[in-house]
């Protein structure tokens, strides 16, 4: 019998502030923080003073892509 491959999970488009953490390996503080700083963009959801925030996954990515330090020496440097 052979073993099968796991099964990859994507993350959903748009993620709440608790998976933003999880997707960052952040506190909910720190999220919140870098929300409130505006340094991650959200979406209202419902239009309302209590309206829901969600996060594009996208733009979390675009923000760790365009967060990368470039190795300078070792195997990775280019």
């Amino acid at each position: 019998m052979t073993a099968q491959p796991a099964p990859t999970v994507t993350p959903p488009a748009l993620l709440d502030l608790w998976q933003v953490g999880d997707y960052l390996n952040m506190t909910d503080d720190a999220v919140r923080r870098l929300i409130r700083d505006g340094v991650i963009p959200t979406v209202k959801i419902g239009g309302r003073p209590k309206s829901r925030i969600r996060v594009r996954r996208t733009d979390l990515d675009a923000l760790i892509e365009a967060s990368l330090t470039p190795a300078t020496t070792g195997p990775l440097a280019k």
